[in-house]
């Protein structure tokens, strides 16, 4: 098995492919989680695309702490993803600067994500236990309107 691993990733290293891409992981955090969309089958995601020089990006972040600390021992996941690619200690610096307490995706590598950028931010997506993008929000979210959305859809797929 251990053959066929480092086979494949050499494969994948030829071709220009990440190992990390080729062993089917959408994306990272910058705490070095490796996380795959199928991995979160089942359970409901929120991603919410940022900027540092969006003002209402910054301003909603203490309502994304206190939505992802409500919603810590829930099968609901947050992430956030900055708009501009970024280098790892520059989102490292990031979040520890506007004291952002929930995972943010690295941009190095891109992640794999089920939705375009958005042309405006910031923008939040409630993406369903089966991996369907439901909704887009713009503008500024608080923990309350993001609970609010997501049960509205709980309630809808039930």
């Amino acid at each position: 098995m251990n053959k066929i691993i480092i086979s494949l990733a050499l494969v994948a290293l030829a071709l220009g492919v990440s190992v990390q891409q080729y062993l089917k992981s959408d994306f990272q955090t910058v705490a070095g989680t490796e996380v795959s969309w199928k991995s979160l089958e089942g359970e409901w995601v929120i991603v919410n695309f940022f900027a540092e020089w969006c003002a209402p990006c910054l301003q909603e972040v203490p309502e994304l702490n206190k939505f992802h600390a409500m919603n810590s021992q829930r099968p609901v996941h947050l992430f956030a993803v900055s708009y501009d690619a970024l280098t790892h200690d520059e989102l490292l610096n990031i979040k520890q600067k506007y004291d952002m307490q929930f995972p943010i995706m690295r941009t190095e590598p891109m992640p794999n994500l089920p939705m375009q950028k958005p042309q405006q931010l910031p923008a939040t997506y409630i993406i369903s236990p089966k991996g369907e993008v439901l909704k887009k929000l713009l503008g500024e979210q608080t923990a309350e309107s993001l609970t609010q959305a997501l049960k509205h859809y709980q309630d809808t797929i039930k």
